[in-house]
């Protein structure tokens, strides 16, 4: 397994351990599943957009960084309406979701482990 997949794997248990957390602790558990599920999707468009960044980046490499670009601002973009919806329509408590997003985020630094560059 390499340092991504472990870092996807970190991701997936530690997001687990907190919805299990939040559920058990708080009874939250719709919106700790709610963050997880977020910050499932986030990890799905950040895959994506590093595959197309790196196919782009074999033709011209100014191309790859414009994706990356892009790709980080229709993320953001994204997860503030995923956010919103939670919130506001769906009426889920703020703290649970978001912090079970922030805990799933934290495990994509040991992908970083080892690397000098984010392209490395």
């Amino acid at each position: 397994m390499n340092g991504q997949e472990k870092a996807v794997w970190l991701q997936g248990g530690l997001g687990l351990l907190a919805v299990v957390g939040f559920g058990m602790i708080q009874g939250e558990w719709l919106s700790a599943l709610f963050g997880f599920g977020i910050g499932v999707a986030n990890l799905a468009m950040l895959s994506v957009g590093f595959r197309l960044a790196n196919e782009r980046a074999k033709e011209d490499p100014k191309a790859g960084m414009t994706v990356l670009y892009i790709s980080a601002v229709i993320r953001f973009i994204l997860l503030a309406v995923f956010f919103a919806l939670g919130m506001a329509l769906v009426g889920l408590a703020p703290m649970p979701m978001v912090l079970t997003f922030v805990v799933m985020q934290l495990g994509n630094l040991f992908s970083l482990q080892g690397k000098r560059r984010l392209t490395d």
